[in-house]
């Protein structure tokens, strides 16, 4: 009996030290928790460099599956650093994410080391861990969400042209082409009566690209002057999730993500076609916390 444990326990020894050397693929593990939906820790990921100082962006990305995982490389100091990213809702409000980290160069003197010593490819996995936990922890406060609710977005008749961007560039494009519809509009005597607002008509989620109208909402007329540029149409009305947004129109999509996040834990089946309703005007500055933005998900219905 006592040669069986013997034996049991030498097998047992076996497996995991070639699990630890030649299967494991990573050196450290981290993770921590946020009440921001997977889509925000995501989309904060895959934009890494676009918030890190100029001195800094040294991130790439290697391959991404939407709101859920990511395998990125970061080149600091000496080294590179493969960090693969798991995103998992865990509850309603608690977000679990977890990275493995692998010094691409030494892996094998970190397996070796790491059970022992807090070599420096440690301190460093944890000071970047720690680096983007606290970025997030500040990105929360410069927006804010509504609870989501059911609501209809109503029917209206829009002055509209169609664009396209990355999802973190469409602030700056809308601003740079609202002169194009509202020069249409002067010129034409044309009313506008409503906020200006977008809808997403593709949205390639691997990419980070969208496709969207930006809308003019206007008086019904029997026929309108054709342009170049500017088209007329009429959207019937919508039923949909709804949430609003306060803060800079640049990061409104959090307002999206957790839309979609809401859907997915509920069980409801939507467009991935966001609406965004604007009602400041960002020409004006203020306080942005005071920006206020309606964001829709159009529901499936049949």
């Amino acid at each position: 009996m006592k040669k069986f444990v013997l034996s049991a326990g030498i097998m047992v020894c076996v497996a995991v030290i070639g699990w630890y050397f030649f299967i494991k693929d990573y050196n450290y593990k981290v993770t921590f928790k946020t009440h921001q939906a997977p889509g925000i820790v995501y989309s904060t990921l895959v934009g890494w460099n676009n918030w890190e100082p100029r001195s800094k962006k040294a991130v790439s990305t290697i391959s991404k599956t939407p709101f859920s995982k990511l395998n990125q490389k970061l080149n600091i100091s000496d080294s590179i650093i493969d960090i693969k990213w798991s995103i998992e809702r865990k509850s309603d409000s608690i977000t679990k994410v977890t990275a493995l980290l692998k010094d691409e160069t030494h892996s094998l003197y970190q397996k070796i080391n790491a059970p022992f010593a807090k070599t420096d490819f440690v301190k460093r996995s944890l000071a970047t861990v720690k680096h983007i936990r606290e970025g997030l922890k500040m990105h929360e406060t410069e927006y804010k969400l509504s609870p989501v609710s059911e609501d209809t977005f109503p029917e209206v008749t829009c002055a509209y042209i169609t664009l396209s961007c990355k999802m973190n560039e469409k602030a700056k494009l809308m601003i740079a082409h609202t002169i194009d519809v509202m020069d249409y509009l002067r010129d034409n005597e044309i009313e506008l009566i409503g906020d200006p607002f977008l809808q997403v008509t593709d949205w390639k989620l691997n990419e980070d690209f969208i496709t969207f109208n930006f809308c003019f909402p206007i008086g019904n007329r029997d026929s309108y002057p054709e342009s170049k540029f500017v088209k007329i149409k009429t959207i019937e009305e919508i039923k949909a999730l709804k949430t609003v947004f306060n803060g800079n129109y640049r990061i409104s999509d959090r307002g999206w993500f957790t839309l979609l996040d809401y859907a997915s834990r509920n069980n409801i089946e939507i467009e991935t076609n966001p609406i965004e309703v604007f009602l400041n005007d960002p020409h004006s500055g203020g306080i942005e916390l005071e920006w206020v933005a309606e964001i829709y998900v159009p529901i499936k219905t049949s």
